[in-house]
């Protein structure tokens, strides 16, 4: 770097220092306001209350970098330009690209940070602090309210398409991982009952990650005509080809934002087989937040033109556009994901064409510039 890019370098840092760190504390209050409360119910103590709200910053960051950088940007390039030291560099014969490729390079880098939060740190930081959670929620409840009735889920319903599989339970625990009410119905690939489970109890082994039931009956059906052909009693049936994770029977049930990028990969993995109409809102998630970590980039190409193009004596106007710009992507990239999330568009597309199209608006402003 040269001294003109050390100095619009270190202008844009500035205010991007100031803009993250704003916005990050007003995410982070908002956030205490709405969780400090419960766990300080829970009775906390100050050092994992502390640890949870740390975890809370990486998970904040993916929404506060680029619209942090956005308004660095046009801070930074409108002062430049209102001050006529833009106009100063181009009477020197320095082109648009040699003066901003700085900041070019901090977009770039912003990405690739973004890149590494989605897919490393975000989804730890995220299911560390549920777990935290969870456990903090667990040991309030366990004071307060009878053992079999804590961390009980009603009605699970869960369907494995790779194995043809149906699962429903009318209770399950999630910290014990025991189901009572368990009926698990194998069908064919025309989807006829072949045979069924009926248990009064079940229980997931997490070493084994295998299924045993208890007090129940094995029945046998024929296909053609769906009577029952056998049904057998049993105390006890060690199922050790059931594989279904209770943990992926209750993220289904999450909605796609609130799940990790490791926790939503683990789904697609799962029904990579069997495409179902469930899975497609949470493949648009999936793919939406890889394509978000170009936006950073992007911003570069949409900040530049308005900033230094408007009038100097209301710089605002080209903040206003740019700005305008921005927040239309949002809108546009919503609108693409809703059609992804109802089937018009493969999920790629959906979460990549608002990328592309403001990566071919960018360049062309840029190019016109």
């Amino acid at each position: 770097m040269n001294r003109i890019d050390r100095y619009i370098f270190w202008e844009w840092l500035r205010a991007f220092t100031l803009s993250i760190g704003a916005t990050m504390g007003l995410l982070v209050i908002y956030d205490m306001y709405d969780n400090l409360g419960d766990l300080l119910d829970f009775k906390a103590p100050v050092g994992q209350i502390l640890f949870y709200f740390a975890l809370v910053i990486p998970t904040l960051l993916p929404l506060v970098l680029p619209i942090a950088f956005l308004v660095s940007l046009l801070f930074s390039l409108s002062r430049l330009h209102g001050n006529n030291e833009v106009v100063a560099m181009r009477s020197c014969g320095m082109s648009f690209w040699q003066i901003t490729r700085s900041l070019w390079l901090a977009g770039l880098s912003l990405s690739i940070i973004l890149l590494y939060l989605n897919a490393k740190v975000v989804p730890w930081a995220v299911e560390e602090a549920r777990l935290i959670w969870d456990d903090l929620e667990l040991q309030y409840l366990l004071e307060s309210e009878e053992l079999q009735e804590v961390g009980l889920l009603y009605n699970v319903a869960f369907e494995n398409p790779t194995e043809r599989r149906v699962w429903f339970m009318n209770r399950f625990s999630k910290i014990s991982f025991r189901g009572y009410g368990v009926t698990v119905s194998t069908m064919d690939g025309e989807n006829r009952e072949i045979d069924k489970i009926q248990a009064s109890e079940s229980y997931f082994d997490t070493d084994d990650r295998s299924w045993t039931f208890y007090r129940g009956r094995e029945l046998k059906f024929d296909v053609e005509t769906g009577d029952l052909i056998q049904s057998k009693p049993f105390e006890q049936l060690n199922m050790t080809d059931y594989h279904e994770s209770p943990r992926l029977m209750m993220a289904l049930d999450k909605r796609p934002k609130d799940l990790s990028l490791s926790e939503l990969r683990a789904i697609m993995n799962y029904f990579a087989v069997h495409d179902t109409g469930k899975v497609t809102s949470y493949r648009v998630r999936y793919h939406s937040i890889l394509a978000g970590t170009a936006i950073c980039f992007i911003i570069v190409g949409i900040a530049v033109p308005y900033s230094v193009s408007g009038v100097r004596v209301n710089a605002m106007v080209g903040v206003c556009k740019s700005a305008g710009l921005f927040f239309s992507y949002y809108l546009i990239a919503r609108l693409a994901v809703l059609l992804g999330e109802q089937g018009y568009l493969p999920a790629v597309y959906a979460a990549w064409i608002p990328n592309v199209f403001m990566a071919f608006l960018a360049g062309y402003l840029y190019r016109k510039l």
